[in-house]
């Protein structure tokens, strides 16, 4: 957190001077609602990874755990993957220096031309269309198995090991990655299933990968065994120095593995910025959560107060100014384009956060 956010965390609005419901209200009125002029252009990110996700993500799921198709999670996951974790690699895509060519185009024309929003907006849509029908199909592939298994292991860590110790969830996943553990010696199919899909995703996302590919999934993997030796350091109450609530390696992981698949266009700049997204999420999510988290051993940074509403807000803005600067370093020269791509993230971070708000995302 940088310097101006620790210091509104001191002198800001803990959540628990505030009810649930002020507590959403204050996050509404900050987001605000979504721009409708940009809603062709986030529709047609949706559209493409929903596709994607239909013909790469569920033939995994109707083999490994074809139940959850009519349970919450089945809805959960696929919200997940493709409204929350997709997103973002498509977002970085719009904000490379030298992007994919259906993407040039538009970005180029749109920026150059100084097109109204809703002009854009159809323009971007007509590329994101090209870029899932006609180009990058691998890349498509991995974005979506990539953010189908972080919703998956994270779930899986979660909710079906009720009664294992953490020191043993934390080896049973680390071997499940690693291919050492198999998850069919689990007797209960309700545990075991999200854990056989775990694995069965991680094994598509690997399929085919080699060189340069190979070594950022290899990468990606390495921060995501982090992550789930930090979560067993919150799950029984070791203190994170960094006062984070051992967040920060979920945080980075996360956003590490969704590089991976476009990892050739995106920049230092990039990862930065969507470290910073992935940070606010993890704020948001907290704040959202406060009364079910207070009641656990874990204490979050909302909770001891170090992640007050005013701190929030400034990480809000800074990945507001960020989209912008990163627009900017890819070469957009027009406020329009890059107002343009500043409300499109912003539209789709309010579903996020609605979505967060009723329980889909949480």
């Amino acid at each position: 957190m940088n310097a101006m956010a620790s210091a509104a965390a001191r002198v800001g609005t803990p959540a628990s001077a505030l009810s649930n419901v002020e507590r959403v209200a204050r996050l509404r009125r900050m987001v605000g609602a979504p721009r409708p002029e940009v809603r062709p252009f986030t529709d047609a990110i949706r559209e493409v990874v929903f596709a994607k996700y239909e013909r790469y993500v569920l033939p995994i799921v109707r083999e490994a755990w074809p139940e959850v198709l009519g349970e919450p999670f089945g809805k959960k996951l696929r919200f997940l993957a493709c409204n929350l974790y997709a997103s973002a690699p498509y977002t970085v895509l719009f904000c490379a220096p030298r992007p994919p060519l259906p993407i040039a185009i538009a970005v180029r024309a749109g920026d150059r031309l100084r097109l109204s929003a809703p002009v854009l907006s159809r323009a971007g849509a007509a590329a994101v269309h090209l870029l899932g029908s006609l180009s990058l199909e691998e890349q498509h592939r991995r974005i979506v198995l990539i953010s189908a298994f972080i919703a998956a292991i994270d779930h899986a860590f979660d909710h079906c090991m009720d009664g294992v110790a953490p020191a043993e969830r934390e080896r049973r996943i680390k071997g499940l990655l690693a291919g050492t553990w198999d998850p069919q010696s689990e007797p209960d199919r309700r545990q075991r299933a999200p854990l056989v899909l775990t694995r069965a995703l991680q094994l598509a996302m690997a399929d085919g990968i080699a060189g340069g590919d190979r070594r950022a999934f290899e990468a990606a993997l390495v921060r995501v065994v982090e992550w789930v030796e930090s979560e067993v350091k919150g799950m029984t109450g070791v203190p994170d120095p960094r006062g984070l609530g051992h967040r920060l390696a979920g945080v980075e992981g996360t956003i590490d593995g969704l590089v991976f698949p476009v990892h050739r266009w995106a920049g230092e700049g990039a990862r930065q910025w969507m470290y910073g997204v992935s940070m606010y999420t993890q704020m948001i999510d907290d704040w959202i959560d406060y009364d079910d988290d207070r009641r656990d051993i874990r204490q979050t940074p909302v909770i001891t107060g170090q992640w007050t509403f005013e701190a929030i807000e400034a990480k809000w803005r800074e990945t507001l100014d960020g989209i912008e600067a990163l627009a900017r370093e890819g070469g957009a020269t027009g406020g329009r384009f890059v107002g343009f791509l500043r409300d499109a993230y912003a539209s789709m971070m309010s579903e996020v956060m609605e979505a967060m708000i009723v329980g889909l995302a949480a």
